[in-house]
This record gives C-alpha cells, sequence and structure tokens, in this order.
C-alpha cells in the first residue's frame, strides 16, 4: 500500500455450510481460464482455477464437512505464492499437495 516490496500472500477466501455439505472458495477463480477438477472421496470435489499461463489463481469445492478442508487451505497458500503447478498432480486426487510448497 506504501509501495514497499512485500508482496501479499493471503487472498480472498470464502466458505458456506449448506445443509450436510460445505462449499468452500479460496483466491479469484474468475480470473481463470481453464480449470481442472480434483475428485476426492464421497463425492467431494475441487475445481483449480488457471490462468492462461497455468497459475494458479483460484479454488472452489464443494464435500461433506470438513472433506475438502485441508486440500482448499494448501491451495490457498499455493495461489499466494502464485506457482505455476503441475496439472496432473492437481487432478489427483491422493496427490499430496503439500508437496508443491516446497517446490
Amino acid at each position: 500500500m506504501l509501495g514497499g516490496a512485500r508482496v501479499v500472500e493471503a487472498g480472498p477466501w470464502f466458505w458456506s455450510d449448506q445443509f450436510e455439505l460445505t462449499l468452500q472458495i479460496a483466491g479469484m477463480p474468475s480470473l481463470g481460464t481453464s480449470v481442472i477438477k480434483r475428485t476426492l472421496k464421497d463425492g467431494a470435489f475441487i475445481l483449480c482455477h488457471l490462468d492462461g499461463n497455468g497459475k494458479l489463481v483460484g479454488a472452489s469445492g464443494i464435500g461433506a464437512g470438513n472433506t475438502i478442508a485441508r486440500d482448499i487451505r494448501l491451495l490457498e497458500m499455493l495461489i499466494g505464492k502464485r506457482i505455476t503447478p503441475d496439472a496432473a498432480m492437481l487432478a489427483d486426487g491422493g496427490s499430496q499437495l503439500k508437496a508443491l510448497l516446497k517446490a
């Protein structure tokens, strides 16, 4: 805000409980030009929104209880780091997103 060189890593985040389901959104999905679906257990899924350069700009997901909470939190951190993740890893619901934070 004052012209400093510090990069802000926190972005918008939203959640809502709708009966037995939880909806969570991180980042700015509307800035995405492509979507990768990450399928989790029990029918839960997360949509990873990428910009034209393949950079992760948003994530939105829905699932029962806290099924998506951990992945959304990790994706929120990845969005803050402005990374360009491997699309196959994002799509694989069994892959460890935490490994991308170390890259």
